[in-house]
C-alpha cells in the first residue's frame, strides 16, 4: 500500500505541470518584463568576479540555506578576524538601507579605517539570504563582491527536509522516504530556489528557460562559486586568494572544515534517504530542474575559476616576497663569476626532454644527480647509476632536504627537481646554486604530456581518465592548468596570472637561468658545457643519447600547427607562449655573445 501512494505522488506533478503550460504560455508578456527587470535592476551594484577586488568592494555572502554558508560565514569571522553584518530578513535589509550601512559603517579589510569599529557598527561584509534585497545596500562607492555556496538541490531538499522540527520528531521512530517526497511535492515547498532568487521570479509564478538563463548569466559573471562538498578548495584555495585574507591563527579554517565534515550526516552527492540517480532522486530533480541545471553550471564556472580566479594585491605582494627570496637568495646570477662550491640546479620541465638530460649527465660526465628512483627518499648513493636516490618533486621533500643541511653534505654534483622555486631553496650561503633549464614549444608539450599521462602507470601523473578524451576535450576541461612554466617562476600556481607575473618569470629566467631548447639540443649542451666546465668522459657519449637512443621516447599523434587544437592550447597558455619566446631570444643573444666558441665563464 506504501508503494501505490509513493507512485501516485510522484505521478501527481506530471498533470499538474501539463496545465502549468497552459498558463505559462498566457503569462509570457508579463515573465518577459519580469526577466528584464531582474537583469537590469540588480547585476549593477556587484562586480565582475573576474575583476581584481578593490578595498572600496564589500564582500557579500549570499547564503542560501544548507550549502554551508554559515560555515564559510565562521571562517571569516574566526579566522580571518572580520566583522560581518548579518541580515536574515527583508525587514532587516530594508531598515539597513534606510540608515545608508554601506557608505556609513563599511570598512576594508586591508585598510586602517576601524574607528567605526569601535563603536560596534562598523563592518567587513555582509551577510544575507536575500539577493535583490542585499543588494539594495550598495552604492556606486561601494559595489558587492558575491560569495555564492552551492549543493546538488537534491541534497540541499534533503537537508531542509531532514532540519524541520516536525522531522526531527520522527527521528527515533525513523524517517521514511515516503516524507521526503510528499515535502518536495506538496504546495509549500519553495522549487527552484536559487534560479527564482537570481532571476526574480515570485514564488506563484511558473519559471522558465528564460529565467534560467538570465540566472546562468548572474551566476557565471557575478559570483565567486563555492562547494559545499569541496570546502576545502572553496577557502583554502579561493577565499584568501580572492580578497587577500590571511589566517590570524595557522590551520583554523582547516579546523572547521574538518569539525563540519564530521559533524554533517549528509554531503553532496551522498545522501541519508535519496539514493543518487534513483527513482526518487529524480522525482526531487525534475521538481527542480531549473536549479539542477543551474548546479551544473555552476559545477563548470567552479572548476574554471580555479585557474582564473584574480588574486588580490597583498596576496600578490606576498608571493613575490617569497620568488624573491627564494631566487635572488639562494642562486647565482647567470653572469656570476664561476665558484667552485656552487652545485649545478637543473629546473626539469615535463616532457621537455628532461629524461635525456639527466642521463646524459650522469653516463656522460659521470655527475651525480638527485632523483628518487628506489623509495623512500635516502642519502643512498645508487652508483651504477650515479643517483643520489633523495626526492626534490614536492614541497614537503624540499623541506625535509633542507632541514638535512643536503646542500652542504657535497653528495651530489647536480640537483634536479620540477619545482623551480621551493628547489631553489635548498641551496645555502656556503654552496649556492646555479640553474639552468630546457624548454619547449607550449603546444607541443602540452600534446606530450597529455598522451604521456594516458600510459605512465609507474608515475604519480598518471591519469588512465584521459584515454576517454581527446586533446582538445582535455584542453576545453574545467581547472585545467594553463601556463605551467609561468606559474611555476612566479609562485602563481592557483587563481589567474596576468602581465606582472609574466615580467616576473622573464626577470628570473634572465638573471638566474641558462637556458637550453629542446629542439636544439645539441647547441643547448655546448653552451652548457662551456657555462659549467664540463666535458665528455666518453667521446660520442652525447651524441647517442641526444640522437641514437634518446630517453622517455613516447609516440603520439602530432598537433597541427595552427589548427583548432594548437591554437586553443597557445590561446590558453598565451603567457607561457610569450615566456617562450622569450626564451628562444635569451638563448640565441647567448650563443652569440656569452657562448662564443673562444669564450668561455672565467
Amino acid at each position: 500500500p506504501e508503494l501505490t501512494v509513493l507512485s501516485n505522488i510522484l505521478r501527481r506533478p506530471i498533470s499538474i505541470y501539463h496545465l502549468k503550460e497552459q498558463q505559462q504560455q498566457q503569462q509570457q508578456p508579463l515573465q518577459q518584463q519580469q526577466q528584464q527587470s531582474a537583469s537590469t535592476t540588480t547585476t549593477p551594484t556587484f562586480r565582475r568576479a573576474k575583476d581584481i577586488v578593490q578595498d572600496s568592494d564589500v564582500p557579500f555572502l549570499l547564503r542560501i540555506p544548507h550549502t554551508n554558508g554559515d560555515v564559510i560565514q565562521s571562517i571569516m569571522t574566526q579566522c580571518y578576524g572580520l566583522v560581518g553584518k548579518s541580515y536574515d530578513t527583508v525587514e532587516q535589509l530594508e531598515r539597513a538601507r534606510a540608515s545608508n550601512v554601506v557608505d556609513n559603517y563599511f570598512a576594508s579589510s586591508h585598510g586602517d579605517d576601524y574607528e567605526s569599529l569601535h563603536f560596534g557598527k562598523g563592518f567587513h561584509f555582509l551577510s544575507t539570504p536575500h539577493y535583490r534585497e542585499g543588494a539594495g545596500l550598495l552604492t556606486r562607492r561601494h559595489r558587492g563582491r558575491v560569495i555564492f555556496m552551492m549543493d546538488h538541490p537534491c541534497v540541499v531538499a534533503e537537508k531542509e527536509y531532514l532540519s524541520r522540527p516536525a522531522t526531527k520528531k520522527k527521528f527515533r521512530s525513523g524517517i521514511s522516504m515516503r516524507g521526503l517526497v510528499e515535502h518536495v511535492n506538496g504546495t509549500d515547498y519553495y522549487d527552484n530556489r536559487m534560479t527564482r532568487m537570481l532571476a526574480q521570479v515570485p514564488r506563484d509564478a511558473e519559471v522558465t528557460e528564460e529565467h534560467y538563463r538570465n540566472a546562468r548569466m548572474i551566476l557565471e559573471n557575478k559570483f565567486l562559486i563555492g562547494m559545499a562538498s569541496d570546502l576545502t578548495e572553496t577557502v583554502i584555495r579561493r577565499l584568501g586568494l580572492y580578497f587577500g585574507w590571511k589566517e590570524e591563527r595557522k590551520g583554523c579554517a582547516k579546523e572547521l572544515i574538518a569539525a563540519t565534515t564530521t559533524s554533517t550526516t549528509t554531503t553532496s552527492g551522498s545522501s541519508a534517504l535519496l539514493e543518487e540517480k534513483g527513482h526518487e532522486w529524480r522525482f526531487v530533480r525534475a521538481r527542480n530542474h531549473f536549479d539542477s541545471k543551474l548546479y551544473a553550471r555552476g559545477q563548470a564556472v567552479f572548476g574554471n575559476q580555479k585557474m582564473n580566479v584574480p588574486v588580490h594585491e597583498s596576496a600578490r605582494k606576498d608571493d613575490v616576497e617569497v620568488v624573491e627570496r627564494a631566487y635572488f637568495g639562494h642562486l647565482r646570477n647567470v653572469r656570476d663569476a664561476r665558484d667552485d662550491s656552487d652545485i649545478p640546479f637543473f629546473w626539469h620541465i615535463p616532457k621537455a626532454s628532461g629524461t635525456t638530460v639527466k642521463e646524459t649527465l650522469s653516463q656522460c660526465y659521470g655527475l651525480v644527480r638527485t632523483e628518487m628512483i628506489k623509495p623512500p627518499s635516502s642519502l643512498e648513493i645508487i652508483h651504477k647509476s650515479l643517483v643520489l636516490n633523495v626526492d626534490l618533486s614536492t614541497p614537503t621533500s624540499v623541506i625535509e632536504a633542507k632541514r638535512m643541511q643536503l646542500a652542504n653534505r657535497g653528495l651530489a654534483d647536480v640537483f634536479v627537481s620540477q619545482l623551480s622555486l621551493e628547489g631553489s631553496t635548498v641551496f645555502t650561503n656556503k654552496h649556492m646554486g646555479r640553474a639552468f633549464t630546457i624548454m619547449r614549444h607550449p603546444a607541443r608539450l602540452a600534446a606530450s604530456l597529455f598522451y604521456y599521462r594516458r600510459i605512465a602507470t609507474w608515475e604519480p601523473t598518471y591519469r588512465p581518465e584521459y584515454m576517454d578524451m581527446t586533446l582538445g576535450e582535455y584542453v576545453d576541461k574545467e581547472g585545467y592548468y594553463d601556463n605551467w612554466m609561468v606559474r611555476m617562476l612566479s609562485n602563481a600556481k592557483l587563481g589567474g596570472v596576468n602581465e606582472s607575473h609574466l615580467e616576473l618569470a622573464k626577470k628570473i629566467l634572465r638573471e638566474k637561468f641558462i637556458v637550453g631548447m629542446s629542439d636544439q639540443m645539441d647547441e643547448t649542451f655546448r653552451q652548457l658545457e662551456m657555462y659549467y666546465g664540463w666535458s665528455e668522459e666518453k667521446a660520442g657519449c652525447i651524441e647517442f643519447h641526444l640522437h641514437s637512443a634518446p630517453s622517455n621516447k613516447n609516440k603520439y599523434p602530432e598537433v597541427d600547427q595552427g589548427g583548432q587544437v594548437w591554437n586553443a592550447i597557445t590561446t590558453k597558455n598565451k603567457y607561457d607562449m610569450a615566456l617562450y619566446y622569450y626564451a628562444l631570444e635569451l638563448f640565441g643573444n647567448r650563443s652569440e655573445k656569452m657562448f662564443r666558441k673562444e669564450k668561455a665563464i672565467a
